[in-house]
């Protein structure tokens, strides 16, 4: 062996060692991250991921691409996610709602949580809301109730998916208000609001945001929205429980997921490059008008509301019955 060459076999060995202690992110910067959704794209959600996808594809020096594998109210991007390697190049954002309750809402589970999934970080968040086209007249929430008893044909409600919080939300309406009124699942947000806007279905249910521009220009009515306080992104927007109905609290958050698998500090290291991207100012501003509310945080405090999502709703899920098997 010449001199040359085992000075650079001998400098080679002498980097292993720190090549093994650098940050699990900076190893897969070869490799392109990609954000999965679970609805199409041009949604809130679909923007939130490309924000933050932005950020970090400049922090961390690699691609970053967002892809939707919507479908099943986020099975199918759930279940494309547990056939990837856990190495970290992928991430899900998701409602908290569809990774903790869509198991509840089927016979045999389309996925452990627990096992299939580690949290990674909380993204943002924003309230669910009862909405309906501008020319139906209808300006209150008092309003529609009284139409629908009027109209029991006019019941009909889309939700963004089969089963989640939006559902809940309309078995919560027709009980209390003891009107007749029948889900209509979509495969996202946005083709319910195509549908909304051309009066194929004549009120939703599903997160503000996707709502809130068309609000603004006077084509939807958002009637109410189930938060515990008036959103400071809409104050105009009266809430259930200043209405009436405590009872009606349904706020979705937004949550970065990985397969389960990745390396703790992997984990550690995109939350806190997550957390940064909601602190920009230029994000928050422009989640802000969208009518979302950015939150951040470690992989813990997203498993926490993950949980809490689960104890809390799981008696209203037996109660209604809902499958989607």
């Amino acid at each position: 062996m010449t001199d040359i060459r085992r000075r650079r076999l001998v400098a080679g060995l002498g980097a292993l060692p720190v090549l093994a202690a650098a940050p699990a992110i900076v190893r897969a910067q070869a490799r392109t991250l990609t954000i999965f959704l679970t609805v199409p794209p041009g949604t809130s959600s679909d923007i939130l991921a490309r924000l933050v996808g932005e950020h970090l594809r400049v922090k961390l020096n690699r691609p970053v691409v967002v892809e939707s594998k919507s479908g099943g109210g986020g099975v199918v991007a759930v279940q494309h996610i547990k056939q990837l390697e856990a190495d970290g190049n992928s991430l899900l954002l998701a409602p908290t709602s569809a990774i903790s309750l869509l198991p509840l809402f089927s016979t045999k589970a389309p996925f452990d949580y627990e096992k299939d999934l580690v949290a990674v970080c909380e993204g943002a968040s924003a309230p669910h809301g009862i909405t309906v086209n501008a020319s139906t007249g209808i300006n209150t929430f008092a309003e529609y109730v009284e139409w629908i008893r009027k109209n029991p044909d006019k019941g009909s409600v889309g939700t963004p998916s089969p089963a989640g919080l939006a559902s809940l939300l309309v078995h919560q309406i027709r009980k209390t208000s003891n009107i007749d009124l029948q889900v209509v699942p979509y495969r996202g947000g946005q083709p319910l609001l195509t549908d909304l806007l051309g009066g194929q279905v004549p009120a939703s249910a599903s997160i503000v945001p996707d709502y809130l521009n068309d609000h603004r220009a006077g084509k939807l009515r958002i009637l109410a929205h189930a938060s515990d306080k008036r959103s400071r992104l809409a104050p105009d927007l009266p809430t259930f429980a200043e209405l009436g109905y405590p009872s009606f609290q349904a706020v979705t958050s937004f949550g970065f997921f990985g397969k389960a698998g990745i390396p703790q500090p992997m984990v550690n290291e995109y939350a806190a490059a997550i957390t940064d991207a909601l602190a920009q100012p230029a994000i928050v501003e422009r989640l802000n008008r969208l009518g979302l509310e950015p939150v951040g945080g470690t992989s813990p405090d997203l498993a926490r509301k993950v949980m809490a999502d689960r104890t809390r709703w799981t008696p209203l899920i037996r109660e209604t019955g809902m499958r989607i098997d």
